[in-house]
């Protein structure tokens, strides 16, 4: 994991800071989250740019429908029951790099 010294104002640092808090999360996991959904349009771009040269050499599988297992409401009351108030410990367990 690469390290990143950034100077910013104290106002942006505050409402990062706000934001963390309201979350659970470490600053420096809410500062990562908020960098990685301003650069996700570049992923974006070069999927696409993968996408048509797949098109273009005949190897992108195009017109199906993708098939996604059906899941039952017994089954989505159980997974939520068995995960309840996980979410801040995984945040902050994926953020230490665990």
């Amino acid at each position: 994991m690469k390290q990143l010294l950034l100077q910013i104002d104290d106002d942006l640092h505050r409402r990062i800071t706000r934001r963390a808090h309201r979350t659970g999360r470490s600053v420096n996991a809410t500062a990562g989250e908020i960098l990685a959904r301003g650069v996700a349009d570049e992923a974006l771009d070069a999927r696409a740019e993968l996408r048509a040269r797949a098109r273009r050499l005949g190897v992108l599988a195009e017109g199906r429908a993708p098939t996604t297992p059906r899941v039952t409401s017994a089954d989505r009351e159980r997974a939520l029951a068995t995960t309840e108030g996980t979410g801040p410990l995984l945040d902050r367990l994926w953020a230490e790099g665990r």
